[in-house]
């Protein structure tokens, strides 16, 4: 069975229009076939938000409305993988807004203020390889990335919806390369059905 698992879907966090209008459709078939859907925030100032008011698609009683404290909602929310497991759920198709709650992984007196002894080339290379895993330098994965590849990790497939994973600017994210070499499948959202 499959989950349908939305993050950070609030309208500051969920920009685009297009990209909503995508969505709505398959969280209509969702609720139309009593499937499993899961509205996930990543953000501390939404904490005490109404369930309905946490996303734009507005949760339901029916649906399972989460709060974590970390991007990687599997993490935050320790049971999450286990009580899906017990319900059946073996898949994951995952889609939102794909920002960073916690900021940059540095602080202000972080390695780029110290001076290297290996040269200037090893920072270069370090930010290189930063900038490759589709965070950019120095910055901690957004939400969505972060959970979906703690879900590959706790023994689910995983279906990224690419026309339905943003940034914060609301623009397409740039690390679905990385989730499919991990095992995600990448499918646009009308090419994906939900078995329940």
């Amino acid at each position: 069975m499959d989950a349908l698992l939305l993050i950070d879907t609030d309208d500051a966090s969920y920009t685009s229009d297009e990209n909503a209008e995508i969505l709505v459709d398959i969280v209509g078939r969702t609720r139309t076939v009593g499937g499993v859907l899961i509205f996930a925030s990543t953000k501390d100032e939404l904490v005490d938000v109404d369930d309905e008011e946490l996303s734009i698609f507005v949760p339901d009683e029916e649906d399972l409305v989460l709060r974590s404290e970390k991007p990687d909602v599997f993490d935050g929310i320790r049971d999450l993988a286990p009580g899906l497991h017990d319900m059946g759920v073996d898949r994951i198709v995952i889609a939102g807004g794909d920002v960073s709650t916690v900021g940059t992984s540095g602080d202000a007196d972080g390695p780029e203020d110290v001076d290297s002894s290996d040269g200037p080339d090893t920072a270069d290379a370090s930010d290189d390889a930063a900038a490759s895993d589709g965070t950019g330098a120095g910055e901690l994965p957004g939400s969505v990335r972060a959970s979906a590849m703690a879900a590959l990790v706790c023994n689910f497939d995983v279906i990224v919806l690419s026309d339905a994973v943003i940034d914060s600017d609301g623009r397409p994210v740039t690390w679905l390369d990385e989730a499919e070499e991990a095992g995600a499948m990448i499918k646009k959202t009308a090419d994906t059905w939900l078995r329940m």
